[in-house]
């Protein structure tokens, strides 16, 4: 049983650990966060005309629905008898009636009043906790198996980044849920040359994560055969389309890298990579519009060529860096990130993927990001 101890630290630190934006951020981001997902699956769009009242009214029943619709049927039971306990406690029925007795020729009266309001409340509290308790055991549970799907993704992401005789590379990757979708991995093959994929799985979370995991061991299987941008592009793809579903598919681009500089490679649905010179300006974007991987099966992909020379690099991120929105719903973009590469480029490869990452950080201020983030600049010395 916990004791009085335990209640006034737990009591401290939640007091010294929530600040006012916290608790203001409980509305402006989270609660509406929320609100976006539940009002979703009341089956059309809100409304967003009409008085302020019949716009709560709405936006109360879209609410509930998303709530209701969320549980499981027997916990929807609970849920429905909270509510309306809550009702009978805001309009409850009282019962009043009167009882006479004669005593020694006296005539006594007795009145009763009953009043439910206090009852069906209590009634609505106690089934509201248990219906909580239940959801947040249900919550640690999953959390749990996220957790090892985490771990499992962050293994898949190399700590060490390598070092080669003609490039420095620098990565960074935030995840905006617990799993993630995005994936980079740099690998020095025999001949000398630098393999490089950077990719994003649909999505974000356990299906994205999943995804992710197939195509890096396609990745890292097919090296072995054979490296080339055709053979590792078709291989990826013929793998995605057999094991993914529908909606599962994987943008990527896939760079072999030489030590004089050259480099070959194809660009499959993601961003475009940047060409920099020494000075941080693009002097190219490599690769044009096409179809991710797992879309469909016997596509091809173009190859793209070129050439790095001393002290230029690439940049590769994901949609998910241009596509940060601030608090205010204005996105990063592309000029931001155009803007930071120049800035930042006196910086070393790692430090400008930390600098940038910053940025991101300072712009989103409070807001949650939607998408994971991933970032890799590869320097030529």
């Amino acid at each position: 049983m916990p004791s009085r101890k335990k209640w006034t630290e737990l009591l401290r630190g939640t007091f010294s650990a929530v600040g006012r934006e916290d608790l203001t951020g409980l509305y402006s981001l989270e609660w509406r966060r929320a609100q976006e997902a539940l009002t979703a699956e009341a089956g059309e769009p809100r409304k967003t005309g009409g008085g302020r009242i019949r716009r709560f009214f709405r936006t109360t029943n879209a609410v509930l629905y998303g709530l209701a619709r969320r549980l499981a049927p027997a916990r929807r039971v609970v849920f429905l008898v909270v509510l309306l306990c809550l009702v009978m406690s805001m309009c409850g029925p009282e019962f009043h009636w009167t009882d006479e007795k004669v005593d020694g020729g006296v005539t006594r009266e007795r009145s009763y009043n009953i009043d439910f309001d206090g009852t069906f409340l209590m009634a609505s509290t106690v089934l509201l906790g248990l219906l909580l308790g239940m959801e947040l055991v249900d919550k640690i549970n999953f959390r749990d198996e996220l957790e090892l799907a985490r771990d499992l993704q962050a293994s898949l992401i190399p700590k060490e980044l390598p070092r080669t005789a003609a490039y420095t590379v620098g990565a960074r990757n935030e995840i905006a849920n617990t799993v993630g979708g995005d994936i980079y991995d740099f690998v020095s093959l025999p001949d000398g040359r630098l393999a490089v994929l950077f990719g994003d799985a649909s999505g974000h979370g356990m299906a994205a994560g999943l995804v992710m995991a197939v195509a890096h061991a396609a990745f890292r299987t097919q090296l072995d055969v054979d490296p080339s941008p055709p053979a590792m592009l078709a291989t990826l793809n013929r793998i995605l389309c057999r094991t993914g579903g529908p909606r599962a598919f994987f943008s990527c681009v896939y760079l072999l890298l030489s030590d004089d500089g050259s480099l070959a490679g194809s660009v499959a649905g993601h961003p475009q990579p940047l060409l920099l010179g020494a000075d941080g300006v693009v002097r190219e974007r490599i690769g044009k519009g096409s179809y991710p991987l797992g879309i469909r099966p016997n596509l091809t992909w173009t190859v793209e060529t070129g050439r790095m020379g001393p002290g230029e690099a690439l940049v590769l991120h994901s949609d998910g860096l241009s596509e940060g929105r601030s608090p205010a719903g204005e996105e990063f973009g592309d000029a931001r990130i155009e803007a930071l590469l120049r800035q930042f480029a006196p910086y070393d490869a790692q430090a400008e993927a930390d600098a940038i990452f910053g940025s991101l950080r300072t712009f989103l201020g409070r807001a949650i990001p939607d998408d994971d983030v991933s970032v890799a600049i590869i320097r030529r010395i």
